[in-house]
């Protein structure tokens, strides 16, 4: 135990960590709440209301159309995303991706190094279970979502339940952050056949000048990189929403672009409503506002992604 009381349990070598499979995955977001389907090539999860992202994000798959209606006609679905080797009908993107196992502090930008040094400092990290987090971390993750325009009582219950999950699966790892006893920002991350997924950071407001984020990043992504030999870790896909912020700040700690495609199939009726004409044009007007929620901004970049 540290000084603060916290689980510090160093990362077990590989042959000790168990990752998931795409099957193991789509049964933890089951677990966490999430409404999943497996298609004969693909799994899928609702990662947005009504509309389904292929398990695990990063992995490129191939689906028919035949598959794809059939999927949105079980599922009551009103759209799929998913990465394809395909450029036929897909939109030239990007994953986040850090590799190699020469990740290192040295190779940061002289700015970059200073925040992380300076959060490295400044933080106890160390690993900590759902049932922890959910007590210490709950202030980070309402600040957060605050941040984001999407605080809400439903997100606050799938986030409870998700921790529930976390701590029945032995390939989510949950990272946070300590300022003595209080939980500056968490990291909740995936292990995927020889990939490291982050899913979920949150961090408080008042901790933000201490740089937990920068501390935790790299802590993350130097151990899964170098000490474990993971192939990869991502940080996911383009995001569907203008993030510049945030996709600075992953440049910064040592992450690039991959390029990939990615494709959006629209339910049938959606792809007639989306052909009258002034339909796309008023439905961008309606993400573009600078008070636009989260809902209105992704529906804009989706159909950005599926060439309206």
């Amino acid at each position: 135990m540290s000084e603060a009381g916290h689980d510090t349990e160093s990362a077990k070598p590989d042959s000790d960590r168990a990752a998931m499979t795409a099957d193991g995955l789509m049964a933890f977001f089951a677990a966490s709440g999430f409404d999943v389907h497996k298609s004969p090539n693909a799994h899928w999860y609702e990662a947005g209301s009504r509309f389904l992202l292929s398990l695990p994000s990063h992995r490129s798959v191939t689906i028919s159309d035949d598959e794809a209606r059939e999927v949105l006609k079980q599922t009551g679905a009103m759209g799929l995303r998913y990465v394809t080797g395909d450029s036929e009908g897909a939109r030239r993107s990007y994953q986040i991706i850090a590799s190699g196992k020469d990740y290192s502090l040295e190779k940061l930008a002289a700015n970059a190094r200073s925040k992380i040094r300076r959060g490295l400092k400044r933080h106890e990290l160390a690993r900590i279970s759902g049932e922890e987090l959910g007590t210490a971390g709950l202030q980070a993750f309402m600040e957060t979502l605050d941040r984001q325009d999407r605080n809400s009582q439903s997100n606050l219950e799938r986030w409870q339940q998700l921790l529930r999950a976390a701590d029945q699966e032995e390939a989510v790892e949950i990272w946070g952050a300590w300022q003595g006893d209080t939980l500056a920002a968490y990291l909740m991350v995936f292990l995927i056949d020889d990939v490291c997924e982050f899913y979920q950071g949150r961090s408080r407001n008042d901790c933000l000048k201490h740089y937990p984020n920068n501390a935790l990043v790299y802590h993350l992504t130097e151990d899964v990189l170098v000490r474990r030999g993971l192939r990869e870790v991502t940080y996911g896909l383009e995001s569907l929403e203008p993030v510049g912020s945030v996709d600075a700040f992953k440049w910064s700690m040592g992450f690039e672009r991959k390029e990939i495609f990615q494709r959006v199939v629209f339910h049938p009726a959606l792809r007639s409503a989306l052909s009258i004409p002034g339909a796309p044009a008023a439905l961008r007007w309606m993400g573009s506002r600078e008070t636009a929620g989260s809902f209105w901004r992704k529906a804009r970049g989706l159909v950005d992604f599926a060439g309206y």
